[in-house]
Protein backbone atom coordinates (compact mmCIF):
# COMPACT_ATOMS: atom_id res chain seq x y z
CA UNK A 1 0.00 0.00 0.00
CA UNK A 2 0.71 3.38 -0.66
CA UNK A 3 0.14 6.90 0.70
CA UNK A 4 0.83 9.99 -0.52
CA UNK A 5 1.58 13.37 1.54
CA UNK A 6 1.45 16.27 -0.19
CA UNK A 7 3.42 19.97 -0.22
CA UNK A 8 1.44 21.94 1.88
CA UNK A 9 2.97 22.60 5.11
CA UNK A 10 6.47 21.89 4.15
CA UNK A 11 5.97 25.01 1.90
CA UNK A 12 4.49 27.05 4.75
CA UNK A 13 6.65 26.23 7.40
CA UNK A 14 10.72 25.40 8.11
CA UNK A 15 9.84 24.22 11.44
CA UNK A 16 7.22 23.36 13.35
CA UNK A 17 4.38 21.02 15.14
CA UNK A 18 2.22 20.24 12.15
CA UNK A 19 5.55 19.41 9.80
CA UNK A 20 7.39 17.72 12.37
CA UNK A 21 4.16 15.47 13.13
CA UNK A 22 3.84 14.55 8.54
CA UNK A 23 7.44 14.82 8.56
CA UNK A 24 8.10 11.61 11.47
CA UNK A 25 5.10 10.00 9.84
CA UNK A 26 6.87 9.75 6.70
CA UNK A 27 10.13 8.96 7.45
CA UNK A 28 8.32 6.24 9.67
CA UNK A 29 6.99 4.71 6.21
CA UNK A 30 9.22 5.70 3.77
CA UNK A 31 11.44 2.70 3.37
CA UNK A 32 8.51 0.39 4.84
CA UNK A 33 7.56 -3.15 2.77
CA UNK A 34 3.54 -3.55 3.50
CA UNK A 35 3.04 0.76 3.81
CA UNK A 36 5.25 3.24 1.66
CA UNK A 37 4.73 6.63 1.69
CA UNK A 38 6.11 9.44 -0.91
CA UNK A 39 6.26 12.95 -0.05
CA UNK A 40 5.43 15.23 -2.91
CA UNK A 41 7.27 18.38 -2.37
CA UNK A 42 10.13 19.79 -4.93
CA UNK A 43 11.16 22.73 -2.54
CA UNK A 44 11.54 23.74 0.92
CA UNK A 45 13.88 24.71 3.68
CA UNK A 46 11.64 22.33 6.60
CA UNK A 47 14.59 20.93 9.08
CA UNK A 48 12.39 18.00 9.21
CA UNK A 49 12.92 16.53 6.25
CA UNK A 50 16.69 17.72 4.80
CA UNK A 51 17.75 14.71 3.48
CA UNK A 52 14.95 14.62 1.10
CA UNK A 53 14.82 17.90 0.05
CA UNK A 54 17.58 20.48 -2.30
CA UNK A 55 20.26 22.06 -0.38
CA UNK A 56 19.39 25.81 0.35
CA UNK A 57 21.78 27.33 -1.80
CA UNK A 58 20.67 25.56 -4.77
CA UNK A 59 16.77 26.60 -3.93
CA UNK A 60 18.10 30.21 -3.41
CA UNK A 61 19.80 30.93 -6.43
CA UNK A 62 17.49 29.56 -8.58
CA UNK A 63 14.03 29.95 -7.27
CA UNK A 64 14.52 33.37 -5.08
CA UNK A 65 10.79 34.00 -3.91
CA UNK A 66 9.11 31.82 -1.61
CA UNK A 67 5.56 32.35 -3.89
CA UNK A 68 7.22 30.88 -6.84
CA UNK A 69 8.54 27.84 -4.87
CA UNK A 70 5.27 27.70 -3.51
CA UNK A 71 3.24 27.38 -7.42
CA UNK A 72 5.53 25.16 -8.29
CA UNK A 73 5.16 22.32 -5.26
CA UNK A 74 1.70 23.16 -6.10
CA UNK A 75 2.19 21.91 -9.65
CA UNK A 76 4.07 19.05 -8.48
CA UNK A 77 1.52 18.24 -6.30
CA UNK A 78 -1.46 18.63 -8.65
CA UNK A 79 0.66 16.42 -11.10
CA UNK A 80 0.98 13.67 -8.59
CA UNK A 81 -2.64 13.20 -7.85
CA UNK A 82 -3.40 13.20 -11.38
CA UNK A 83 -0.79 10.62 -12.18
CA UNK A 84 -3.16 7.98 -9.51
CA UNK A 85 -0.19 5.89 -8.14
CA UNK A 86 -1.33 5.74 -4.94
CA UNK A 87 -3.91 4.18 -2.60
CA UNK A 88 -4.23 7.00 0.03
CA UNK A 89 -3.54 10.63 0.17
CA UNK A 90 -2.99 12.49 2.91
CA UNK A 91 -3.02 16.34 2.48
CA UNK A 92 -0.74 18.52 5.06
CA UNK A 93 -2.77 20.80 5.53
CA UNK A 94 -6.51 22.16 4.27
CA UNK A 95 -6.21 23.90 0.71
CA UNK A 96 -8.74 21.96 -1.54
CA UNK A 97 -6.62 21.77 -4.96
CA UNK A 98 -6.76 18.36 -5.07
CA UNK A 99 -10.43 17.86 -5.34
CA UNK A 100 -11.09 17.97 -8.45
CA UNK A 101 -8.56 15.03 -9.57
CA UNK A 102 -8.44 13.36 -6.40
CA UNK A 103 -9.90 9.27 -7.35
CA UNK A 104 -8.03 7.65 -4.37
CA UNK A 105 -9.72 8.15 -0.36
CA UNK A 106 -8.18 10.66 1.59
CA UNK A 107 -7.16 11.40 5.00
CA UNK A 108 -7.19 14.46 6.92
CA UNK A 109 -5.77 15.15 10.26
CA UNK A 110 -7.62 18.34 12.28
CA UNK A 111 -4.77 19.36 14.37
CA UNK A 112 -7.00 22.06 16.12
CA UNK A 113 -10.16 23.98 15.68
CA UNK A 114 -8.91 27.71 16.37
CA UNK A 115 -10.17 29.09 13.55
CA UNK A 116 -13.41 27.84 14.21
CA UNK A 117 -13.22 29.52 18.34
CA UNK A 118 -10.68 32.64 17.50
CA UNK A 119 -12.29 34.16 14.34
CA UNK A 120 -11.41 37.19 15.94
CA UNK A 121 -7.41 36.60 14.94
CA UNK A 122 -8.42 35.17 11.47
CA UNK A 123 -10.48 37.14 9.68
CA UNK A 124 -9.65 37.12 6.48
CA UNK A 125 -7.98 33.61 6.75
CA UNK A 126 -9.30 31.47 3.46
CA UNK A 127 -8.19 28.43 5.17
CA UNK A 128 -11.03 28.46 7.50
CA UNK A 129 -13.49 27.74 4.11
CA UNK A 130 -10.66 25.38 3.37
CA UNK A 131 -10.86 23.55 6.11
CA UNK A 132 -14.39 23.30 6.63
CA UNK A 133 -15.02 22.23 2.76
CA UNK A 134 -11.81 19.08 4.12
CA UNK A 135 -13.57 18.15 6.62
CA UNK A 136 -16.79 17.42 4.82
CA UNK A 137 -15.22 15.85 2.07
CA UNK A 138 -13.16 13.39 3.35
CA UNK A 139 -13.10 9.74 3.99
CA UNK A 140 -11.51 9.85 7.50
CA UNK A 141 -10.59 12.28 10.23
CA UNK A 142 -8.18 12.13 12.46
CA UNK A 143 -8.40 14.15 15.47
CA UNK A 144 -5.05 14.56 17.83
CA UNK A 145 -7.29 14.78 21.31
CA UNK A 146 -10.53 14.14 22.08
CA UNK A 147 -10.89 17.72 23.04
CA UNK A 148 -10.18 18.41 19.62
CA UNK A 149 -12.86 15.23 18.73
CA UNK A 150 -15.37 16.99 20.28
CA UNK A 151 -14.59 20.41 18.88
CA UNK A 152 -15.22 19.30 15.36
CA UNK A 153 -18.23 17.47 16.15
CA UNK A 154 -19.69 20.94 17.88
CA UNK A 155 -19.01 23.03 14.59
CA UNK A 156 -19.13 20.37 11.60
CA UNK A 157 -21.73 17.67 12.95
CA UNK A 158 -19.42 14.60 11.48
CA UNK A 159 -20.52 11.17 12.51
CA UNK A 160 -18.68 9.49 15.25
CA UNK A 161 -17.88 6.58 12.71
CA UNK A 162 -15.78 8.95 10.20
CA UNK A 163 -13.50 10.40 13.17
CA UNK A 164 -10.60 8.68 14.98
CA UNK A 165 -8.77 9.91 17.93
CA UNK A 166 -4.77 9.14 17.66
CA UNK A 167 -2.66 11.21 19.85
CA UNK A 168 0.61 12.44 18.87
CA UNK A 169 3.92 10.38 20.37
CA UNK A 170 6.87 11.93 20.98
CA UNK A 171 10.18 11.63 19.01
CA UNK A 172 12.95 14.47 19.36
CA UNK A 173 15.70 14.27 17.41
CA UNK A 174 19.14 16.13 16.35
CA UNK A 175 19.71 18.15 13.48
CA UNK A 176 22.14 20.17 11.82
CA UNK A 177 20.31 23.41 11.85
CA UNK A 178 21.00 26.30 13.99
CA UNK A 179 24.12 27.36 16.19
CA UNK A 180 23.14 26.35 19.41
CA UNK A 181 23.66 29.21 22.11
CA UNK A 182 26.29 28.33 24.60
CA UNK A 183 25.41 31.05 26.93
CA UNK A 184 22.30 29.67 28.68
CA UNK A 185 23.70 26.54 30.28
CA UNK A 186 24.79 28.08 33.50
CA UNK A 187 21.72 30.48 33.67
CA UNK A 188 18.65 29.61 36.05
CA UNK A 189 15.40 30.47 33.46
CA UNK A 190 12.11 29.13 33.13
CA UNK A 191 11.05 28.33 29.55
CA UNK A 192 8.03 29.65 26.94
CA UNK A 193 8.01 27.83 23.56
CA UNK A 194 6.59 28.76 20.58
CA UNK A 195 4.25 31.61 19.41
CA UNK A 196 2.98 34.68 22.06
CA UNK A 197 0.24 35.91 19.55
CA UNK A 198 -3.35 36.10 20.34
CA UNK A 199 -4.82 33.07 22.23
CA UNK A 200 -1.24 31.80 22.98
CA UNK A 201 -1.76 34.39 26.10
CA UNK A 202 1.72 35.53 26.42
CA UNK A 203 0.62 39.15 27.45
CA UNK A 204 -0.96 37.64 30.87
CA UNK A 205 1.63 35.49 31.55
CA UNK A 206 4.24 37.82 31.43
CA UNK A 207 2.20 40.03 33.89
CA UNK A 208 2.11 36.87 36.20
CA UNK A 209 6.22 35.96 35.30
CA UNK A 210 7.39 39.52 36.07
CA UNK A 211 7.31 39.95 39.70
CA UNK A 212 8.70 36.24 39.90
CA UNK A 213 12.08 36.69 37.65
CA UNK A 214 12.52 39.65 40.05
CA UNK A 215 11.90 37.71 43.40
CA UNK A 216 14.02 34.70 42.23
CA UNK A 217 16.40 36.19 40.49
CA UNK A 218 15.49 34.12 37.20
CA UNK A 219 15.17 34.34 33.86
CA UNK A 220 12.86 33.86 31.39
CA UNK A 221 13.84 32.18 27.57
CA UNK A 222 11.37 32.06 24.78
CA UNK A 223 12.31 29.87 22.23
CA UNK A 224 11.04 30.21 18.78
CA UNK A 225 7.98 32.76 17.98
CA UNK A 226 10.28 35.25 15.96
CA UNK A 227 12.04 38.34 17.66
CA UNK A 228 10.28 40.60 20.20
CA UNK A 229 7.95 43.38 18.93
CA UNK A 230 8.28 47.07 19.93
CA UNK A 231 4.94 47.24 21.32
CA UNK A 232 6.82 43.76 23.83
CA UNK A 233 9.79 45.30 24.41
CA UNK A 234 7.89 48.59 25.90
CA UNK A 235 5.37 45.87 28.25
CA UNK A 236 8.96 44.65 29.52
CA UNK A 237 10.16 48.01 30.19
CA UNK A 238 7.26 49.16 32.16
CA UNK A 239 7.37 45.51 34.09
CA UNK A 240 11.17 46.31 34.68
CA UNK A 241 12.37 42.77 33.11
CA UNK A 242 13.91 43.76 30.09
CA UNK A 243 17.60 42.11 31.12
CA UNK A 244 15.66 39.08 32.77
CA UNK A 245 14.00 38.36 29.39
CA UNK A 246 15.71 36.74 25.85
CA UNK A 247 14.65 35.36 22.68
CA UNK A 248 16.04 32.62 20.96
CA UNK A 249 15.88 31.23 17.37
CA UNK A 250 15.83 27.53 17.99
CA UNK A 251 16.47 23.98 16.32
CA UNK A 252 15.83 20.56 18.25
CA UNK A 253 19.26 20.24 19.23
CA UNK A 254 19.23 23.67 21.17
CA UNK A 255 15.38 23.17 22.19
CA UNK A 256 15.99 20.06 23.52
CA UNK A 257 19.10 21.64 25.51
CA UNK A 258 16.70 24.15 26.81
CA UNK A 259 14.12 21.58 28.29
CA UNK A 260 16.52 20.05 30.20
CA UNK A 261 18.16 22.83 31.82
CA UNK A 262 14.83 24.63 32.55
CA UNK A 263 13.57 25.21 36.17
CA UNK A 264 10.25 24.56 33.87
CA UNK A 265 8.06 25.01 31.34
CA UNK A 266 5.69 27.43 31.20
CA UNK A 267 2.16 26.79 28.79
CA UNK A 268 -0.34 29.24 29.09
CA UNK A 269 -2.14 29.19 26.01
CA UNK A 270 -5.74 29.70 26.62
CA UNK A 271 -6.52 26.70 24.06
CA UNK A 272 -4.77 24.15 22.27
CA UNK A 273 -5.60 20.81 19.87
CA UNK A 274 -2.84 18.45 21.83
CA UNK A 275 -0.32 20.80 22.86
CA UNK A 276 2.99 18.84 21.41
CA UNK A 277 5.90 21.06 24.09
CA UNK A 278 3.73 19.05 27.20
CA UNK A 279 5.10 15.99 25.48
CA UNK A 280 9.15 17.53 24.47
CA UNK A 281 9.29 18.49 27.89
CA UNK A 282 8.49 15.20 29.89
CA UNK A 283 11.00 13.91 27.06
CA UNK A 284 13.63 16.20 28.34
CA UNK A 285 12.84 15.68 31.71
CA UNK A 286 11.48 19.52 32.32
CA UNK A 287 8.63 20.19 35.04
CA UNK A 288 5.54 21.29 32.86
CA UNK A 289 3.14 24.16 34.74
CA UNK A 290 0.54 24.67 32.45
CA UNK A 291 -3.40 25.40 31.69
CA UNK A 292 -6.13 23.75 33.06
CA UNK A 293 -8.08 24.18 29.68
CA UNK A 294 -9.15 22.44 26.27
CA UNK A 295 -6.65 19.28 25.70
CA UNK A 296 -4.16 20.12 28.12
CA UNK A 297 -5.45 18.05 31.16
CA UNK A 298 -6.02 15.32 28.19
CA UNK A 299 -2.29 15.62 27.59
CA UNK A 300 -0.75 16.44 30.94
CA UNK A 301 -2.88 14.05 33.45
CA UNK A 302 -1.51 14.14 37.06
CA UNK A 303 2.58 14.93 35.62
CA UNK A 304 1.81 18.82 35.73
CA UNK A 305 1.14 21.99 37.72
CA UNK A 306 -2.03 23.62 36.68
CA UNK A 307 -3.33 27.17 36.50
CA UNK A 308 -6.46 29.16 35.47
CA UNK A 309 -5.29 31.06 31.71
CA UNK A 310 -7.91 33.73 32.24
CA UNK A 311 -6.39 34.81 36.02
CA UNK A 312 -2.89 36.52 36.25
CA UNK A 313 -2.67 35.30 40.11
CA UNK A 314 -3.74 31.83 39.17
CA UNK A 315 -0.52 31.83 36.57
CA UNK A 316 1.52 33.48 39.14
CA UNK A 317 1.12 31.02 41.83
CA UNK A 318 1.29 27.95 39.63
CA UNK A 319 4.70 28.83 38.89
CA UNK A 320 5.78 30.30 42.15
CA UNK A 321 4.63 27.06 43.63
CA UNK A 322 7.03 25.01 41.07
CA UNK A 323 10.66 27.26 40.63
CA UNK A 324 10.40 28.06 45.03
CA UNK A 325 10.17 24.20 45.63
CA UNK A 326 12.93 21.83 44.77
CA UNK A 327 10.65 18.91 45.71
CA UNK A 328 7.63 19.87 43.41
CA UNK A 329 10.15 20.07 40.57
CA UNK A 330 11.57 16.61 41.18
CA UNK A 331 8.32 15.25 41.67
CA UNK A 332 6.53 16.33 38.63
CA UNK A 333 9.82 15.17 36.63
CA UNK A 334 9.15 11.84 37.91
CA UNK A 335 5.37 12.39 36.95
CA UNK A 336 6.29 13.04 33.69
CA UNK A 337 8.34 10.57 32.54
CA UNK A 338 5.60 8.30 33.58
CA UNK A 339 3.16 10.16 31.63
CA UNK A 340 5.15 10.14 28.64
CA UNK A 341 4.73 6.27 28.24
CA UNK A 342 1.18 7.19 27.10
CA UNK A 343 2.00 8.60 24.03
CA UNK A 344 4.45 6.53 22.31
CA UNK A 345 5.51 7.39 18.46
CA UNK A 346 5.03 3.49 17.61
CA UNK A 347 1.34 3.75 19.03
CA UNK A 348 0.47 6.72 16.88
CA UNK A 349 2.27 5.59 13.32
CA UNK A 350 0.33 2.05 14.14
CA UNK A 351 -3.13 3.66 14.64
CA UNK A 352 -2.56 5.77 11.71
CA UNK A 353 -1.33 2.63 9.38
CA UNK A 354 -5.00 1.56 10.71
CA UNK A 355 -6.72 4.32 9.51
CA UNK A 356 -5.48 3.67 6.15
CA UNK A 357 -5.70 0.17 5.65
CA UNK A 358 -9.43 0.99 6.26
CA UNK A 359 -9.68 3.03 3.46
CA UNK A 360 -7.96 0.49 0.96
Amino acid sequence: MKVLFDYQIFSMQKYGGISRYFANLHNYYKDGNELKSNLGVLFTDNIFIEDQRLPAKIISKFIKKDKRRYKYNKWYGKYLVQQNSFDVFHPTYYHPYFLKSLKKPFVITVHDMIYELFPEYYKNEPYKLYKHQLVKRADHIIAISECTRNDIQKFYNVPDNKITVIHHGCTMQTTKGMLADNTIDDENYILFVGNRFGYKNFDRFIKAAAPLLLKYQVKLICAGGGRFKPEEINEFIKLNIVNKIKQITIDDDQLMRLYKNAIAFVYPSIYEGFGLPVLEAFFNNCPVIMSNTSSMPEVGGNAAEYFNPIDVQSIAFAIEEVISNDFKQKELKLKGIERLKLFSFETCVQKTSGIYRLLV
